[in-house]
């Protein structure tokens, strides 16, 4: 899996994942994997099936991983309770 691989990572920086449908176990999958990645610093989401639950996972990680400058969760359905979160 893709969140597996990113645990161990240390050359990838952007990971870009538009229209692949990972839905918001997918999303917390990713979470997961980025509190110890160091090394992605684009992660790109959009169209991908997102809810709020997802968008909290996300937040909780942007909490502990400094490395991610740019996010894009554009086209998901994240509606204001997870924007909340993310803001």
């Amino acid at each position: 899996h893709i969140a597996e691989a990113l645990k161990a990572n240390a050359m990838v920086t952007q990971l870009v994942l538009i229209d692949s449908k990972i839905g918001a176990v997918g999303a917390q999958h990713i979470a997961e994997a980025l509190k110890v990645n160091a090394t992605v610093t684009h992660l790109d989401l959009n169209y991908n099936i997102i809810v709020d639950v997802s968008a909290q996972h996300i937040a909780e990680v942007l909490k502990v991983n400094a490395t991610v400058a740019k996010l894009d969760l554009s086209c998901n359905g994240i509606g204001a309770v997870g924007a909340q979160h993310i803001a």
